[in-house]
């Protein structure tokens, strides 16, 4: 990949697609009852479409503040506009977040 700009050129041999992911503190964490890495599902009720968000990883840092990273094309997908807002609840309203599976490994006897 070429990545040109007014200060130059510079060539990168690699790219990558962030996953998504919440970013939150530990305040937020203890109150969804979440664990860093742990795995989720963002529900997004919007007047346009409703999409489910899948495999939202959450990671949590005390310098964090409670925000979702997606892509453009997920974004539009959800008809999400640049910057747009939203609310984290535990009960049904317009976003919902539940708790879909850690990502922590559980050795089970077949591991080896």
């Amino acid at each position: 990949m070429t990545l040109q700009g007014p200060a130059g050129r510079w060539l990168i041999y690699g790219l990558i697609v962030a996953q998504r992911h919440i970013h939150m503190q530990d305040d937020d964490a203890l109150r969804y009852r979440l664990a860093d890495r742990d795995v989720v599902e963002v529900e997004i009720d919007s007047p346009q479409r409703t999409i489910v968000f899948r495999d939202v990883v959450v990671r949590i840092d005390p310098h964090f503040k409670l925000e979702m990273h997606i892509d453009t094309d997920e974004a539009n997908a959800a008809s999400i506009p640049h910057g747009g807002g939203g609310e984290l609840v535990a009960t049904q309203c317009n976003a919902r977040l539940t708790r879909c599976k850690p990502t922590r490994h559980v050795a089970t006897p077949t591991d080896g």
